[in-house]
């Protein structure tokens, strides 16, 4: 050390100096003891805790990761769920205010030969009942029976339906076609199909308005190129007639077949009798019985006064079950976009995977009530 760098003896006001002594070094803090292999980490955090990405200039910072807050999880679990449960809720709820099916009484109704082609047989309706529907079952495939009832529940009338086919002839060097067709007093056309495809479009048969059809119209559908139906009239039969036209300027052969349902009615019941009464002109086809369902007036009454009710829990039903997967679909964006909010995101990616099982069953619970 030069003799500049030397510390200089201390002189006080009395005279006497005394010799500058450097104070001695003093170590604060905790101490600890290193050993080969295990560094001392410089932080509280621990690897584990956190992860390491390259800084603007290059060098490695470490961030630590967020923690996963279950609490958030099930926030974001908890609010489609409930969006999706609430629509099976109400549907359950509005099905139990339709209880159809548990009030309903059936009366089954053999017929008996009593003259010639004449059948009867007795029935009463209960007074505290109204007619739900009725039905006529037999064991013949080649002729229909069906049974309409009035609103005011005082009739009842059975109809008789026979399938036919005919055949249209082309006129020589045309493309018209035309056969005599005539039906029986008392029967009407129900509908018609043409035994014909065409890869431009299809045909069918237009009764009109009237519920006894004594003639028809044959109509072509196409689809256009500027998407859209356009109607034809090809073809046409009234009863005064008696005689099938068609003609829709092509070539289909010499011959085509149509089909045409007749019907017509042949018994009835009043209330005021209380007596089927069936004549078809023929004996009625093998295992004939007529089926009606009944039910009770009051319930009856109760039902249709529910039916608001239930078509409005019905709709928000749908409502909600619509919103649910959006609401779902908008924390999942949240929760993997913000800060903090990734367990959010995975909660509601959870709610979203489990949204079609509960949709269908709330769907068959809808349809059920609806019904």
């Amino acid at each position: 050390m030069s003799d500049a760098s030397k510390p200089q003896p201390i002189t006080f006001n009395d005279g006497t100096t005394t010799a500058y002594t450097p104070p001695a070094p003093m170590l604060t803090g905790t101490t600890a003891t290193l050993s080969a292999g295990q560094p001392q980490s410089a932080s509280p955090m621990s690897q584990e805790n956190v992860k390491f990405v390259m800084g603007p200039n290059g060098q490695m910072i470490a961030i630590q990761k967020e923690p996963f807050v279950w609490k958030k999880f099930f926030i974001g679990l908890g609010v489609p769920l409930f969006l999706m449960i609430i629509p099976l809720i109400l549907s359950l709820y509005a099905d139990s205010m339709s209880n159809w099916d548990d009030d309903y009484e059936y009366d089954t109704i053999e017929v008996e030969l009593v003259n010639g082609t004449t059948y009867t047989a007795a029935y009463t309706l209960d007074p505290s009942m109204v007619i739900e529907w009725c039905d006529v079952s037999s064991y013949n495939d080649s002729v229909g029976y069906n049974c309409h009832h009035s609103n005011d529940d005082s009739e009842m009338h059975i109809h008789q339906y026979t399938p036919t086919e005919t055949s249209l002839q082309r006129e020589n060097g045309t493309t018209a076609y035309s056969a005599n067709y005539t039906i029986e007093e008392g029967q009407s056309v129900d509908y018609c199909r043409l035994q014909l495809w065409d890869s431009d479009g299809w045909y069918y048969c237009e009764q009109g308005d009237s519920d006894n059809a004594a003639g028809f119209t044959i109509m072509k559908e196409t689809w256009t190129d500027e998407n859209y139906y356009l109607q034809v009239s090809v073809g046409h039969w009234n009863s005064s007639s008696g005689q099938i036209h068609f003609d829709d300027g092509e070539d289909h052969g010499t011959d085509m077949v149509i089909n045409i349902y007749l019907d017509k009615e042949i018994g009835q019941w009043t209330s005021e009798t209380g007596i089927f009464t069936i004549d078809s002109g023929g004996e009625l086809a093998d295992g004939f019985r007529i089926t009606i369902e009944t039910m009770d007036q009051e319930q009856y009454d109760e039902m249709e006064d529910n039916r608001e009710s239930i078509d409005a829990l019905l709709a928000i039903s749908t409502l909600v079950c619509c919103l649910a997967p959006i609401v779902a679909i908008g924390m999942v964006i949240y929760g993997f976009a913000a800060t903090g909010g990734k367990p959010v995101g995975i909660g509601a990616v959870v709610a979203l995977l489990a949204y079609p099982i509960i949709a269908f069953f709330a769907t068959i619970t809808a349809m059920v009530a609806g019904y």
